[in-house]
Formats: structure tokens, C-alpha cells, sequence
């Protein structure tokens, strides 16, 4: 029977970083993404994660301005985005209001699929953004992350990945980010999940062995539905494998995933393209990681070190630091290299080989993680350590950072600012500055919304795929077949509608709308006021609950 595999392409938040995070400007990154919506990728992995703070900072754009563009010129392929749970996109841990509201924008603005993972894999962390995602009625993804814990077993990850379907997870991702699985492991972990669980399985392996290929042959053989690739132009050993790989070693099976060859072609020719024009001189070939063994770290994790060591001018301490590195993270109980956690582990061991003895300075996100603020570590933390922290913490008046909350400033009159606001200061204080300057004084604020939005408001604005979509009743026209006739006028084409009060007595009136043929049955549920751009509307259609984000316009 054929069962293609679904390939999504990562390449635009996890391809070779060095070129998509500095010289992928957005209108580069529009044209590029309109050629990839043509290739019949299952989505398209383009937002959230780093890029959302190497825009504010490498491209110094709005990271918001790149999803609403992106969303436009996708008419295909569904946009994925991946969010750290409690961390957002940020390094540090977020109030829930924050996490909520940041990923109801992104879904107003056009995200269809929303991936969620946390660096201690604590299914507490991920609680918040898995139900949004849920109640706002979007694919949502949650993350288990493959680490080399040796106390971790093939069980501890199927537990894991159970609680992540019981918080409502619509697929499963298992993500090895350094690529240490091999094939046999892989299959073994997909099946196991099959025999258990029915959510479909995405496998987000990095090629660091140059084994991501084979691993995701052998994940698909045993039940997997869904795998990560970047193109072959701007994949990298720290990423996931090129697609035409994967096109290669399972075209002509009952897998293939029917990729349109020619559209991937013209994609390659444009990456070159820009290559060319930004004179971009491709970085030193790197060597596979060399093979796991007792005391080694992953390449990433060997590069944070060493540029920390070049900043504290201590290079010829380099074998000394990646051994310290390695046993840092033993002391911790080999959590997942990922983000935040591969830091904390980097930096402190550069401490630990620069002062008298081993723990004599910690890092303060040391601390914190200790005590609890980034989530649960599954394993023990060494007994050297937990002294080491508790002396500290007695002998220095140390006080625990709270979860960032949301802040506020009366001059941001868009959600999306606040949002950025609340989790750069700094950066975002750049961005407005930088595009306020020679522009007009900012506006007053919006005033509040009446309650509830008048029918008679001859101009409305309807959120709709991350464009706003302005609407006019042009007028009303008489009655046919028992129904009345409106005519709207959306960007400027005027529609016929066709509108009828149902019969029944329920609590509150329910409307037939018949446009373009299609009747549907609409009831007006809640709206909720609030003094921001757009107002909740919950509208029932066909028995189905849809929130509509509506603010009135100027007649």
C-alpha cells in the first residue's frame, strides 16, 4: 500500500544559520518561501525559536512584519513555528498570561501547526502553550528530546511521550538535535510508540554523524508519519539532513514523498543566486562529530566553549574545558544539550578550570536551574554540586527571579509590540526607534471598543491568514427566496450575501448565510471587550465554536 512519507522543510529556522539569520532579508525570504510552497512540503518550519530574536538583532526587522509576509505567500503549504514552552522564544521563563497571549497572535497571524518542546523535556513547561494551541483549534506538537543520559531508558521516553498525549499533543515529535541515534534505535522507539499510542510521529534528527538519513529510512519502515529536512544548499552538519538525500533513498518505495523535483530546483538556483549577489563566502567544512564515547561532547557544545574561552583570552585551556564541560554535564544528569541548558553547561565548566578550585564561582543560571526555576531535571544532580550551590546560596543573599511577566507601555497601540516588548526591552527599544525615525508622531491610543459591536457599523476589519481584510456594506438589497440580500464589499470586489433568521427558539438568534452556495447556520456567541486592537468574536457555525478577531473601521 502507499504511505508517502510527509516532509517538512526547516530549512528557513534550522538550515545553515550563518547565511538565514544574516542575509536573509525579508524580501529574499518572501520569494524563497513562495518557491518552497510550490515543492508540496507537509508544512513549512519557518518561524519562532531563534529566529524570532535573530531578526531583532542580526537583520534588525520585526520578526512579527516576517510572519504576516511569510503567511502571505504561503498559499499551500500549512506555517509551522516552534515556541520553548514556558520560554517562548526567549531565555527565561514567561508568565502564563505572556505564553497565552504570544501564541493567539501567532495564530492570528496565520500560524496552522505550532511545535512546543522544553529543554528538561518537563511536560509542566509545555502545559500552557499546548492547550492555547488547542483552543485555538491549531495542530499543536510536543516534544521529546533525545539526550545521552545513560539513566534514561526506552521506557522513561514512552512515559514522556504519554504525558504529552494526555495533555492533548495532535502529533509527537521525537527530536534528537546532535544526531546520536542510530537507525536500529530509532526504529525501536517509533514501534514501541506505535504499539502504545495512535498520534502520528515526527522524527527531527540532526546529520551530525551523517546518519539522519538511514535513521529516518528505518523511523518511516516502522510507523513514522512525518520527518524534518533542509535543502541541500543550506544544510549543515548541526542541522537536519537535505531533502533530495531523503528524495533519494526512498524514491521508488511505497514512501516516497512525491516532492516536485523541478520546484526544489528553482529554490537551489535562487539560494545560489543570493549567495552570489551578498558575496557570501560558505564557512570551512566541517568534519561529521566524532563518534560518541566516554568523555566527549557534541560539536555545538565544543564551539560555545570555545568562543568563551577566546573572550576570557584562556584558548590554550581548550582540552582542559572539554573535559570539565563533560563532567558539568554528569554532575547535572546529562539533561538535553538544548538552548539555555547547553550555555548554563559551557559556561560553567569555563568557570571551573579559571578558578582555584571546581564550583569556587557558579553561574547564576546555574543556580536557578538547580533550584527549580527552568522545570524538573529527571536524573540526581552529583552531591558535590548540591553543596557547592547550598553553600552559596547561604553565604550570598540570592533572590529568585520571577517568570517574566507581561509589560506595559501605553504609547504600543499593536499587540505584537507589546509582545516584543515584553520579551527584548532592549531590542525592541532599537526596532521602534529605528522605524519611528523621520516618521510621524506616534498615535494616541485606540480607544476601548464598544460593547457590543454595533451590526449597523457600516466598515469592519476581519483578521483573516494574518492579513486584515477590510469589509463594507455597500448595501442592502430585497429579499430573495425568504432570504435578504447584503452586498459586501471585500478589497474592493463586491459580494453578494445572502442572509436568513432561522427558525427556533434558542437563547440567542441563529442566522442562515448562504455565500458562494454554500448555507451555513451562525449563531453569535460571546464578545469580549477589551482595550486593544481587536475584539473576540465567538461565532457558531454549523455547531462548530470559531473565534473571529474583528475591530471596527472608520465609515
Amino acid at each position: 500500500m502507499f504511505n508517502p512519507a510527509k516532509v517538512s522543510d526547516v530549512t528557513l529556522r534550522d538550515g545553515q544559520e550563518d547565511f538565514v539569520h544574516r542575509f536573509l532579508v525579508q524580501e529574499d525570504l518572501v520569494r524563497l518561501a513562495a518557491l518552497l510552497d510550490r515543492v508540496g512540503f507537509y508544512s513549512l518550519d519557518c518561524w519562532g525559536g531563534t529566529t524570532f530574536y535573530a531578526t531583532l538583532t542580526e537583520m534588525k526587522e520585526d520578526p512579527w512584519q516576517r510572519l504576516r509576509r511569510l503567511r502571505r505567500a504561503l498559499a499551500n503549504t500549512p506555517l509551522q513555528m516552534i515556541i520553548r514552552g514556558r520560554m517562548l522564544v526567549g531565555f527565561k521563563p514567561y508568565e502564563p498570561e505572556l505564553i497565552r497571549r504570544f501564541v493567539t497572535r501567532a495564530a492570528h497571524f496565520g500560524v496552522d501547526i505550532i511545535r512546543v518542546y522544553d529543554n528538561l523535556n518537563d511536560p509542566d513547561n509545555m502545559a500552557v502553550a499546548v492547550s492555547t494551541g488547542k483552543e485555538l483549534r491549531k495542530q499543536v506538537e510536543a516534544t521529546v528530546l533525545i539526550s545521552q543520559n545513560p539513566h534514561i531508558t526506552l521506557e522513561d521516553y514512552l512515559n514522556l511521550a504519554g504525558r504529552l498525549v494526555n495533555l492533548g499533543a495532535d502529533v509527537i515529535c521525537f527530536n534528537d538535535s546532535f544526531g546520536m541515534l542510530a537507525p536500529l534505535q530509532v526504529g525501536t522507539l517509533v514501534a514501541a510508540f506505535k504499539r502504545y499510542y495512535s498520534q502520528p510521529v515526527r522524527l527531527h534528527l540532526h546529520d551530525n554523524l551523517q546518519t539522519a538519513v538511514a535513521c529516518y529510512q528505518e523511523g518511516v519502515r516502522r510507523g513514522a508519519e512525518l520527518v524534518d529536512t533542509t535543502l541541500a544548499a543550506l544544510s549543515w552538519p548541526y542541522g537536519p539532513p537535505p531533502v533530495q538525500s531523503l528524495m533519494l533513498s526512498l524514491g521508488g518505495t511505497r514512501h516516497d514523498p512525491q516532492l516536485d523535483m523541478d520546484a526544489l530546483g528553482e529554490a537551489t538556483e535562487f539560494i545560489d543566486y543570493l549567495k552570489e549577489q551578498y558575496h557570501y563566502q560558505e564557512p570551512a567544512l566541517r568534519r561529521p562529530d566524532d563518534l560518541p564515547g566516554p568523555a566527549s561532547i557534541p560539536g555545538l557544545l565544543k564551539d560555545f566553549v570555545r568562543e568563551e574561552l577566546l573572550r576570557r583570552d584562556a584558548r590554550d585551556r581548550q582540552s582542559q574545558a572539554y573535559k570539565e564541560a563533560h563532567q558539568v554535564w554528569a554532575d547535572l544528569g546529562y539533561p538535553a544539550l538544548k538552548g539555555r541548558i547547553l550555555e548554563i553547561v559551557g559556561l560553567q565548566a569555563v568557570e571551573n578550570i579559571l578558578a582555584p578550585r571546581r564550583y569556587d564561582t557558579l553561574v547564576p543560571s546555574l543556580v536557578d536551574l538547580l533550584k527549580g526555576r527552568y522545570g524538573r531535571l529527571h536524573t540526581p544532580v552529583s552531591l558535590e554540586l548540591q553543596q557547592r550551590v547550598l553553600g552559596w546560596v547561604e553565604g550570598v543573599e540570592e533572590e529568585l527571579e520571577e517568570e517574566a511577566p507581561l509589560l506595559h507601555r501605553p504609547d504600543l497601540d499593536t499587540e505584537e509590540d507589546l509582545l516584543t516588548y515584553s520579551l527584548f526591552p532592549a531590542e525592541a527599544e532599537e526596532l521602534f526607534y529605528a522605524r519611528s525615525a523621520g516618521a510621524a508622531p506616534p498615535r494616541a491610543p485606540r480607544p476601548p471598543q464598544p460593547y457590543p459591536i454595533s451590526i449597523s457599523t457600516s466598515s469592519l476589519v476581519l483578521a483573516h491568514r494574518g492579513d486584515e481584510v477590510a469589509a463594507r456594506l455597500e448595501g442592502v438589497g430585497g429579499e430573495r427566496h425568504g432570504k435578504q440580500v447584503l452586498f459586501i464589499n471585500i478589497h474592493d470586489n463586491t459580494e453578494e450575501i445572502l442572509v436568513q433568521l432561522a427558525p427556533g427558539t434558542g437563547e440567542a438568534p441563529e442566522y442562515l448565510v448562504t455565500l458562494h452556495g454554500d448555507t451555513y447556520r451562525i449563531r453569535v456567541g460571546k464578545t469580549f471587550p477589551r482595550d486593544e486592537e481587536f475584539t473576540p468574536v465567538f461565532l457558531t457555525i454549523n455547531g462548530q465554536v470559531e473565534e473571529f478577531l474583528l475591530k471596527t473601521g472608520k465609515g
